[in-house]
Protein backbone atom coordinates (compact mmCIF):
# COMPACT_ATOMS: atom_id res chain seq x y z
CA UNK A 1 0.00 0.00 0.00
CA UNK A 2 2.08 3.37 -1.53
CA UNK A 3 -0.71 5.53 -0.72
CA UNK A 4 -1.14 7.63 2.77
CA UNK A 5 -4.78 6.56 2.96
CA UNK A 6 -6.95 7.97 5.46
CA UNK A 7 -10.12 10.34 6.22
CA UNK A 8 -10.69 14.11 6.08
CA UNK A 9 -13.35 15.33 8.17
CA UNK A 10 -14.12 19.26 8.14
CA UNK A 11 -16.59 21.59 6.88
CA UNK A 12 -16.61 23.25 3.26
CA UNK A 13 -15.68 26.70 2.84
CA UNK A 14 -15.24 27.06 -0.89
CA UNK A 15 -15.04 25.40 -3.82
CA UNK A 16 -13.89 25.40 -7.61
CA UNK A 17 -15.82 23.73 -10.46
CA UNK A 18 -14.01 22.23 -12.66
CA UNK A 19 -12.49 23.72 -15.80
CA UNK A 20 -10.84 22.72 -18.81
CA UNK A 21 -7.30 23.33 -17.72
CA UNK A 22 -7.70 20.73 -14.68
CA UNK A 23 -8.43 17.23 -14.09
CA UNK A 24 -10.07 17.97 -10.39
CA UNK A 25 -12.86 19.72 -8.47
CA UNK A 26 -11.38 21.79 -5.52
CA UNK A 27 -12.65 21.81 -2.37
CA UNK A 28 -11.59 24.11 0.41
CA UNK A 29 -12.33 22.49 3.77
CA UNK A 30 -11.70 23.85 7.12
CA UNK A 31 -10.83 21.18 10.21
CA UNK A 32 -8.15 21.25 12.35
CA UNK A 33 -6.51 22.83 9.82
CA UNK A 34 -7.13 24.22 5.86
CA UNK A 35 -7.00 21.45 3.90
CA UNK A 36 -7.24 21.29 -0.01
CA UNK A 37 -9.74 18.15 -1.84
CA UNK A 38 -9.06 17.25 -5.06
CA UNK A 39 -11.72 15.47 -6.52
CA UNK A 40 -10.70 14.10 -10.14
CA UNK A 41 -13.59 14.11 -12.62
CA UNK A 42 -11.58 13.93 -15.48
CA UNK A 43 -8.81 11.41 -16.06
CA UNK A 44 -5.49 12.16 -17.44
CA UNK A 45 -4.18 8.90 -17.68
CA UNK A 46 -6.41 6.88 -20.55
CA UNK A 47 -6.04 9.60 -22.91
CA UNK A 48 -2.75 11.07 -21.84
CA UNK A 49 -1.46 11.88 -25.53
CA UNK A 50 -4.90 13.87 -26.48
CA UNK A 51 -5.60 17.51 -25.78
CA UNK A 52 -8.38 18.69 -23.41
CA UNK A 53 -11.58 20.34 -24.45
CA UNK A 54 -10.92 23.42 -25.73
CA UNK A 55 -13.11 25.63 -23.51
CA UNK A 56 -15.87 23.50 -23.81
CA UNK A 57 -15.81 23.82 -28.10
CA UNK A 58 -14.84 20.17 -28.62
CA UNK A 59 -16.03 16.94 -27.57
CA UNK A 60 -14.07 15.68 -24.23
CA UNK A 61 -12.11 12.46 -24.46
CA UNK A 62 -14.65 9.66 -24.06
CA UNK A 63 -11.67 7.46 -22.57
CA UNK A 64 -10.89 9.72 -20.10
CA UNK A 65 -14.48 9.99 -18.29
CA UNK A 66 -14.73 8.70 -15.11
CA UNK A 67 -17.25 6.18 -13.66
CA UNK A 68 -19.28 7.48 -10.93
CA UNK A 69 -21.76 6.19 -8.71
CA UNK A 70 -24.25 8.50 -6.31
CA UNK A 71 -26.49 7.46 -3.25
CA UNK A 72 -28.09 10.72 -2.30
CA UNK A 73 -29.86 8.63 0.74
CA UNK A 74 -26.88 6.62 1.76
CA UNK A 75 -27.17 4.38 4.81
CA UNK A 76 -24.54 2.14 5.74
CA UNK A 77 -23.35 0.83 9.07
CA UNK A 78 -20.08 2.43 8.22
CA UNK A 79 -21.50 5.86 8.66
CA UNK A 80 -21.14 5.88 12.67
CA UNK A 81 -17.44 4.63 12.24
CA UNK A 82 -17.26 8.23 10.37
CA UNK A 83 -18.88 9.79 12.98
CA UNK A 84 -16.09 8.93 15.52
CA UNK A 85 -13.01 10.08 13.38
CA UNK A 86 -11.63 13.40 14.81
CA UNK A 87 -12.22 16.47 12.65
CA UNK A 88 -9.02 16.75 10.06
CA UNK A 89 -6.79 13.89 8.13
CA UNK A 90 -7.10 10.39 10.15
CA UNK A 91 -4.24 7.92 8.35
CA UNK A 92 -6.03 4.68 8.47
CA UNK A 93 -4.04 2.60 11.28
CA UNK A 94 -5.13 5.67 13.81
CA UNK A 95 -9.13 5.32 12.29
CA UNK A 96 -12.26 3.43 14.19
CA UNK A 97 -11.80 -0.13 14.30
CA UNK A 98 -9.09 0.32 11.27
CA UNK A 99 -11.83 2.34 8.83
CA UNK A 100 -11.29 1.93 5.44
CA UNK A 101 -13.42 1.36 2.04
CA UNK A 102 -13.12 -1.55 -0.45
CA UNK A 103 -15.29 -1.08 -3.61
CA UNK A 104 -15.26 -4.75 -3.90
CA UNK A 105 -15.04 -6.34 -0.41
CA UNK A 106 -16.91 -4.13 2.02
CA UNK A 107 -19.48 -5.88 3.77
CA UNK A 108 -22.54 -4.61 3.30
CA UNK A 109 -21.59 -3.33 0.03
CA UNK A 110 -21.16 0.38 -0.66
CA UNK A 111 -23.07 0.61 -3.59
CA UNK A 112 -23.75 -1.76 -6.63
CA UNK A 113 -20.63 -1.40 -9.07
CA UNK A 114 -22.10 -2.75 -12.02
CA UNK A 115 -24.27 0.41 -12.00
CA UNK A 116 -21.31 2.87 -12.09
CA UNK A 117 -22.20 5.03 -15.34
CA UNK A 118 -20.24 6.73 -17.38
CA UNK A 119 -20.30 10.70 -16.68
CA UNK A 120 -18.47 13.68 -18.35
CA UNK A 121 -16.89 16.34 -15.88
CA UNK A 122 -19.00 19.28 -17.62
CA UNK A 123 -21.64 19.19 -20.46
CA UNK A 124 -23.82 21.88 -22.38
CA UNK A 125 -26.95 19.64 -21.68
CA UNK A 126 -29.29 19.89 -18.93
CA UNK A 127 -28.61 20.42 -15.32
CA UNK A 128 -27.48 16.64 -14.02
CA UNK A 129 -25.65 15.66 -17.06
CA UNK A 130 -21.96 15.83 -15.94
CA UNK A 131 -20.12 15.87 -12.30
CA UNK A 132 -20.33 19.26 -11.79
CA UNK A 133 -23.92 19.38 -11.82
CA UNK A 134 -23.42 16.41 -9.51
CA UNK A 135 -20.88 17.82 -7.14
CA UNK A 136 -22.31 21.57 -7.29
CA UNK A 137 -25.41 21.28 -5.30
CA UNK A 138 -24.33 19.21 -2.54
CA UNK A 139 -21.05 20.93 -1.86
CA UNK A 140 -22.89 24.62 -2.05
CA UNK A 141 -25.17 23.46 0.47
CA UNK A 142 -22.45 22.48 2.43
CA UNK A 143 -20.83 25.45 2.72
CA UNK A 144 -20.25 27.52 5.49
CA UNK A 145 -23.50 25.26 7.14
CA UNK A 146 -22.80 24.61 10.65
CA UNK A 147 -25.45 21.57 9.75
CA UNK A 148 -22.60 19.96 7.14
CA UNK A 149 -19.78 18.21 7.17
CA UNK A 150 -18.11 16.44 4.84
CA UNK A 151 -15.65 13.32 4.86
CA UNK A 152 -13.42 12.53 2.13
CA UNK A 153 -11.66 9.03 2.13
CA UNK A 154 -8.37 9.42 -0.23
CA UNK A 155 -4.56 10.35 0.52
CA UNK A 156 -3.08 12.66 2.29
CA UNK A 157 -0.30 15.31 1.37
CA UNK A 158 1.49 17.72 2.63
CA UNK A 159 3.63 20.12 1.07
CA UNK A 160 5.55 21.05 3.81
CA UNK A 161 7.10 17.34 4.01
CA UNK A 162 10.35 16.82 2.23
CA UNK A 163 10.67 15.35 -0.94
CA UNK A 164 6.73 16.37 -1.54
CA UNK A 165 5.82 17.69 -5.35
CA UNK A 166 3.60 20.96 -4.89
CA UNK A 167 1.22 21.74 -6.62
CA UNK A 168 2.06 25.32 -7.99
CA UNK A 169 -1.45 26.60 -8.77
CA UNK A 170 -2.97 28.79 -6.46
CA UNK A 171 -6.95 27.75 -6.11
CA UNK A 172 -7.61 29.75 -2.29
CA UNK A 173 -6.10 32.27 -0.71
CA UNK A 174 -4.12 31.05 1.10
CA UNK A 175 -3.78 28.00 -0.48
CA UNK A 176 -3.86 24.93 1.95
CA UNK A 177 -0.01 22.86 2.33
CA UNK A 178 -2.36 20.17 3.35
CA UNK A 179 -4.58 17.78 1.11
CA UNK A 180 -6.19 14.91 -0.18
CA UNK A 181 -6.54 13.51 -3.40
CA UNK A 182 -7.00 9.86 -4.56
CA UNK A 183 -10.48 10.47 -3.95
CA UNK A 184 -11.78 7.21 -6.15
CA UNK A 185 -11.23 3.30 -6.32
CA UNK A 186 -7.41 2.65 -5.74
CA UNK A 187 -7.67 -0.80 -6.92
CA UNK A 188 -7.30 -2.58 -10.33
CA UNK A 189 -5.12 -0.50 -12.49
CA UNK A 190 -2.99 -2.30 -14.55
CA UNK A 191 -1.63 1.35 -15.84
CA UNK A 192 1.23 3.67 -14.24
CA UNK A 193 -1.47 4.30 -11.20
CA UNK A 194 -0.86 -0.02 -10.72
CA UNK A 195 2.04 0.92 -7.93
CA UNK A 196 -0.43 2.41 -5.68
CA UNK A 197 -3.10 -0.72 -6.05
CA UNK A 198 -4.43 -2.10 -2.66
CA UNK A 199 -7.39 -3.62 -0.68
CA UNK A 200 -9.34 -1.65 1.93
CA UNK A 201 -7.90 1.79 0.77
CA UNK A 202 -10.56 3.10 -1.89
CA UNK A 203 -11.66 6.28 -2.01
CA UNK A 204 -14.86 8.31 -1.83
CA UNK A 205 -16.76 11.35 -1.06
CA UNK A 206 -19.46 11.94 1.66
CA UNK A 207 -21.37 15.41 2.59
CA UNK A 208 -23.44 14.60 6.00
CA UNK A 209 -26.46 17.12 6.92
CA UNK A 210 -27.00 16.05 10.97
CA UNK A 211 -30.21 18.95 11.33
CA UNK A 212 -31.77 15.97 8.63
CA UNK A 213 -29.48 13.22 9.46
CA UNK A 214 -28.84 12.68 5.70
CA UNK A 215 -25.67 11.20 4.25
CA UNK A 216 -24.94 11.92 0.55
CA UNK A 217 -22.27 9.28 -0.60
CA UNK A 218 -20.28 9.65 -4.23
CA UNK A 219 -17.97 6.89 -5.87
CA UNK A 220 -15.19 7.34 -8.68
CA UNK A 221 -13.90 4.81 -11.19
CA UNK A 222 -11.18 5.37 -13.39
CA UNK A 223 -12.32 3.26 -16.90
CA UNK A 224 -8.62 1.15 -16.62
CA UNK A 225 -9.43 -0.15 -13.10
CA UNK A 226 -10.61 -3.69 -12.61
CA UNK A 227 -13.66 -4.55 -10.53
CA UNK A 228 -12.33 -8.20 -10.15
CA UNK A 229 -8.83 -7.96 -8.11
CA UNK A 230 -6.39 -10.29 -6.23
CA UNK A 231 -5.75 -9.76 -2.24
CA UNK A 232 -2.82 -7.32 -3.38
CA UNK A 233 -5.34 -4.80 -5.69
CA UNK A 234 -4.11 -5.61 -8.69
CA UNK A 235 -6.50 -7.19 -11.67
CA UNK A 236 -7.17 -10.51 -12.36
Amino acid sequence: MALNYGLLRGQVINSIPFKTSADHYQIEVKADQLYRLAIDVYSEIAGAQVHYANGGNTKLDTDRILLYYKNENFVHPLTAQMLQAKVGFTPKAALPAGLGLDYLRTSPVLFPIGAMTLVPPTATGTNGSDLNDDLNPWVLKATNNPNAEVFAFGSGWDDNTTGSIKDNTQYFNPDPALGVHDVHMNQGDSGKEAANNGINQDGALFFYFKDTNLWVAMFFRFQNQSIKTDNSGNPV
